[in-house]
């Protein structure tokens, strides 16, 4: 392949190629953006699961998503707690409450009444908060009253903190209200809201209860289950499933247990995180929306890189078919066309990558979403940048096979 010959095509006219560069880079970076959007996505779905210490999730059959997770026999956590494998099991309460904004200085009863917004509620055991965060490991022990709770800093601003922008220090003793019951505010940690509200707190199990007054204590939403040896994950997991088998199953058939005929499942970390991902990347519209936004860039690149390409070639078609003339086959031609359109993605895709790196910043800062570019992005990028690029070098080719050294004469 004469690579040389493709970068002089390039350098020839400076200008067809700065509005060539242009096109493909704008074509990568909506690329990008739909791939980190989407990337995004599902970090928001799994990083409140993230954030919690466990080997093995109980939970209903029924689930559906995190926030209507339904719930449980309590009793189910403390039959998994009877295993010599397991070191911890504990329950997690998670819901939809509705959080009252904190009254501001100087606000009139009739602009205060109304100010409501759903907010998630999680509830811990105080003596043994299941984060892996130490620090919100430290702040959960505080919650040692049904009236104290922790607000999470990335909250949206419509739920008021006091400077209006994050809440912090200045909203510690701040009192408000979460469902029917009045509360205060202790203290703040860091985790993230997820999809299905702008805003979360942490309380203790009596707390969420009394928030969410629907979900007695008795039932738990999650079981975490820390094991001795890790690596004994499919077995114990089996026990399990053996132990809350209803009795019907095992009557029919011992060696394998009907987890529908349960009323608790059991699963790994990787099968919550996949099945959450999974509800919101495919069953959802959000997911289907940005894959269809790459497909959409994709189809704005190949038409700007065509009409390039396609012009570049019937500029210089007199130059093709002397080369024709001179013995140089329609496949030497190829390569030297699809070399400059690899050449072109390959330029376009690095300028653009850095624009989307400071996008994927200022977009996070601003909405919260765990915008990252992470390796595996840059590298899908590039190869749909490179096909997206050799697919119009492809379509061009028609004009070049057009190109005849009667032409000349």
């Amino acid at each position: 392949m004469n690579t040389p010959l493709a970068w002089k095509n390039l350098t020839h006219n400076k200008l067809r190629t700065a509005v060539a560069l242009a096109g493909v880079g704008f074509a990568v970076i909506l690329i990008f953006m739909q791939m980190g959007f989407k990337d995004a996505i599902k970090k928001t779905a799994t990083q409140i699961y993230s954030a919690l210490d466990f080997d093995l999730m109980l939970r209903s059959p029924a689930y559906i998503h995190l926030t209507d997770a339904r719930s449980f026999p309590r009793t189910r956590i403390y039959q998994a707690a009877s295993l010599p494998e397991i070191t911890r099991a504990c329950p997690f309460y998670l819901g939809l409450s509705e959080w009252q904004k904190p009254q501001s200085a100087g606000t009139a009863a009739e602009d205060w009444e109304g100010q409501w917004r759903g907010i998630i509620t999680m509830g811990v055991n105080p003596s043994d908060p299941p984060f892996v965060n130490p620090d919100i490991r430290e702040k959960a022990r505080l919650l040692t009253n049904p009236r104290f709770v922790l607000i999470d800093q990335k909250s949206k601003p419509e739920y008021g903190p006091a400077n209006g922008i994050k809440f912090g220090d200045q909203d510690i003793n701040v009192e408000t209200s979460l469902g029917p019951w009045r509360i205060r505010i202790i203290n703040h940690f860091e985790l993230g809201t997820g999809l299905a509200s702008n805003g979360a707190c942490l309380t203790n199990p009596t707390g969420y209860a009394q928030a969410c007054p629907w979900q007695p204590v008795e039932q738990a939403t999650f079981g975490l289950l820390k094991l001795r040896d890790p690596r004994n994950l499919d077995r114990v997991r089996l026990r399990l499933q053996r132990l809350f088998a209803h009795p019907a199953s095992l009557l029919e058939n011992s060696q394998t247990d009907n987890p529908e005929l349960s009323d608790v499942e059991v699963l790994t970390r990787n099968e919550v995180n996949a099945r959450e991902e999974h509800r919101w990347v495919v069953e959802t519209p959000l997911g289907q929306i940005f894959n269809l936004g790459v497909w959409v860039a994709l189809f704005v690149g190949v038409a700007i890189v065509y009409q390039v390409l396609s012009t570049d070639i019937a500029s210089m078609i007199h130059e093709y078919a002397t080369l024709k003339a001179m013995g140089y086959s329609n496949g030497y031609l190829t390569r030297v066309v699809l070399s400059q359109s690899f050449l072109l993605a390959v330029l376009g895709f690095i300028p653009s990558m850095l624009i989307s790196w400071g996008l994927y910043i200022l977009v996070g800062s601003k909405s919260g979403m765990p915008m990252t570019m992470t390796w595996q992005i840059a590298a899908t990028v590039l190869l749909l940048a490179i096909l997206m690029c050799v697919l119009s070098g492809l379509a061009a080719l028609r004009k070049l096979y057009q190109a005849d050294p009667a032409d000349l004469f």
